[in-house]
């Protein structure tokens, strides 16, 4: 099975630089914008399933994208953003986010959905969806904090503290053969 992830579209939060987390903002006229330009870079991919994250910005990404597919999208709660409590509406400049996506500095951020548990529920999705044998394309539609435990799973923990450079783009995909 090919596995493909995408990250959605700008919103205007990502423009400001504002953590989004479970907060439910939609997409931009950039965000659609490269929702289109993915859509047409992916249209000759023959997916057979197309599973999002609930969250506006996830969902018009993936219907912008399924415009070249029509195959039945279906939202899965496993796939939602990190939850990030107090923090969300937080300006990135503000805050110290370099150890945010480290399992073990998870308890420097007491008020947020503990990291080990974030990426157990991803984890959970991928075991799912590996033991799934009715499909050969699949495309993940989800967030940039998502996108982590999907690099994590399949290429292993890497030994740093700071986990944003492994983080996808607005609309960047990546594929993995589960």
């Amino acid at each position: 099975m090919k596995l493909y992830v995408t990250r959605h579209g700008q919103t205007d939060w990502n423009l400001l630089q504002k953590i989004q987390g479970k907060a439910d903002i939609a997409l931009n006229d950039t965000g659609r914008k490269q929702a289109r330009i993915t859509r047409d870079q992916l249209q000759d991919v023959p997916f057979d399933i197309l599973f999002v994250s609930p969250l506006k910005r996830a969902y018009e990404t993936a219907v912008i994208i399924n415009e070249s597919h029509h195959v039945p999208i279906v939202k899965d709660e496993r796939i939602i953003e990190r939850d990030f409590g107090i923090l969300e509406g937080s300006r990135l400049k503000d805050l110290d986010f370099s150890n945010f996506w480290c399992v073990e500095e998870e308890h420097r951020f007491p008020n947020c959905e503990k990291t080990s548990l974030f990426y157990k529920r991803i984890y959970d999705f991928i075991d799912e969806l590996k033991s799934a044998d009715a499909y050969e394309h699949v495309l993940v539609v989800a967030h940039g904090g998502v996108s982590l435990p999907f690099y994590t799973y399949f290429h292993g923990v890497p030994c740093v503290k700071d986990m944003r450079p492994f983080m996808l783009n607005n609309c960047e995909v990546t594929c993995y053969d589960l």
